[in-house]
């Protein structure tokens, strides 16, 4: 960040303390999923699943705008990126949100919330797994325990719902959780998948360019997240407080270049692209919370040349895996079909690393992989969301 952009929030934050009241900041911006949904007049359900491991997730429902909910229709499930939650599928203008587009043509469509985000707080032992407490067991976890846990909860979950298999649309993250999951061949996922679509898939992190992902890589971030954790008692990563996020609502209403900025940090942002005049209302809604120890994760995947599970150091190796080492995940081993959506400028998710993993799909029945001149974020707030969403929805439809 540029001493001139620096200045420049500093003289912002003194603006919001004194003037927040007299600026006008978009009310979606504040809004949560079910008032996002209802305002534009689509049909909402909530829904709790509980994990094997006891966390209690939130779930929302959507079918088509001015319609009920009911039963019948082709079930999908969307999963968003780290640090995101399922706002960032509907939080576009609304002839440009992937979930209400798919809602639209006729599916059943069901947007997760992954463990540590905003929606998906609670757990059936709320002593030792308070997530008020920033310290608390709750947060000893990764996107391995989201593959793991919440990804079988969520697709056993829907599927017994709606009578059947689903299809399946992750995000970053979300694209993530679901190679792992079919690499180690889980069979509650292989019962319930129909078909995977992979939006900017973040399997190999080699050539990112995401200045998150790269600092955190120069820096070595997970040793330094380690020793936050360690020292400063806090386990939770990417949170806003109601006065933090106001700030960066109003930030982006008074300059938009300096939002602009921000959400480049956090993932990637491209003007030409993304939908960044609504970045105002995406501001309130991202970044939506998740564990130190998932963006250790994130570090570690940046530094390797593999896809392995988390690495809790030798000792702890040894006691979770049996190695002194983490295993690898062995992507060869997935047989089902892969539909993989690339981001030509995509920074996190890069060309050369999503090139990688499709060479890694050796025992895939059937890979596609197609590119788009989207950026990593692109795929859920850009300008032309519309154009990839009709392809995935003839790949669902085929």
């Amino acid at each position: 960040m540029s001493k001139a952009i620096l200045i420049a929030l500093i003289s912002l934050i003194c603006i919001q303390a004194a003037f927040g009241k007299f600026i006008n900041i978009p009310e979606e911006a504040n809004f949560n999923f079910k008032q996002l949904a209802g305002a534009l007049g689509y049909p909402v359900e909530e829904h709790t699943v509980q994990t094997d491991d006891g966390y209690l997730l939130t779930v929302f429902r959507i079918q088509a705008k001015n319609t009920q909910i009911r039963s019948g229709l082709p079930a999908v499930i969307l999963n968003h990126g780290l640090l995101d939650s399922a706002d960032s599928f509907i939080i576009n203008n609304e002839e440009q949100a992937p979930g209400l587009l798919i809602a639209n043509a006729g599916y059943d469509v069901w947007v997760t919330n992954n463990r540590g985000n905003k929606y998906s707080l609670g757990h059936i032992d709320p002593v030792n797994h308070n997530s008020s407490d920033a310290n608390s067991q709750f947060w000893d976890f990764s996107w391995q325990d989201m593959s793991e846990h919440d990804l079988p909860a969520f697709i056993q979950y829907v599927a017994q719902q709606t009578g059947g298999p689903v299809d399946y649309i992750g995000h970053s993250e979300g694209t993530t959780v679901m190679f792992a999951a079919l690499a180690r061949r889980d069979p509650a996922i292989l019962q319930n998948l129909k078909k995977f679509v992979a939006l900017a898939p973040a399997v190999f992190l080699q050539h990112s360019s995401s200045p998150l992902v790269e600092i955190g890589g120069w820096l070595k971030a997970g040793t330094i997240l380690n020793q936050f954790d360690k020292f400063v008692h806090r386990k939770k990563f990417g949170w806003l407080t109601n006065l933090s996020r106001n700030l960066w609502e109003s930030v982006c209403v008074l300059t938009l270049d300096l939002c602009i900025e921000r959400v480049r940090l956090l993932s990637d942002a491209k003007t030409a692209v993304d939908n960044v005049h609504r970045f105002p209302i995406t501001s309130g809604h991202y970044p939506a919370g998740s564990s130190v120890q998932n963006m250790y994760y994130w570090s570690q995947m940046f530094n390797n040349q593999d896809f392995s599970m988390f690495d809790f150091g030798t000792a702890g190796n040894i006691q979770n895996y049996g190695t002194a080492t983490p295993p690898v995940y062995d992507l060869s081993k997935i047989t089902e079909p892969v539909y993989m959506f690339v981001g030509q400028y995509d920074e996190l998710a890069s060309l050369p690393d999503t090139a990688t993993l499709r060479g890694h799909l050796t025992g895939s029945s059937h890979v596609e992989y197609r590119t788009y001149p989207l950026g990593h974020a692109s795929f859920i707030w850009g300008l032309d969301v519309a154009s990839y969403v009709n392809d995935v929805l003839s790949v669902l439809s085929a």
